[in-house]
């Protein structure tokens, strides 16, 4: 996911928004399980987890901004119709 989490935002570099969504599921997402998660909020910039971002934010200038991207990830399994919520508010 870090490589193409690098990708999107090089291709989005110039654009004030970054409509990325990511949904994980399963052990490794469990409250209890600290090393993937912590890993994930690296790759967000230390944003929320489980939380939309669309717009660019923190930034000084139009060329310095951080970029936190919308990572959704739970022990549970995703429903079709939670994740089309999700992506319809992003869209």
């Amino acid at each position: 996911m870090g490589k193409n989490l690098t990708g999107i935002k090089a291709m989005l570099n110039h654009e004030k928004i970054t409509p990325f969504v990511c949904f994980g599921w399963g052990c490794d997402f469990a409250s209890n399980e600290k090393t993937v998660l912590a890993k994930l909020n690296v790759l967000n910039e230390f944003y929320y987890l489980n939380k939309t971002y669309i717009f660019k934010t923190d930034g000084n200038s139009d060329h310095n901004y951080f970029s936190p991207v919308s990572m959704y990830f739970r022990e549970e399994k995703w429903e079709v119709d939670e994740m089309y919520a999700i992506m319809k508010e992003i869209a």
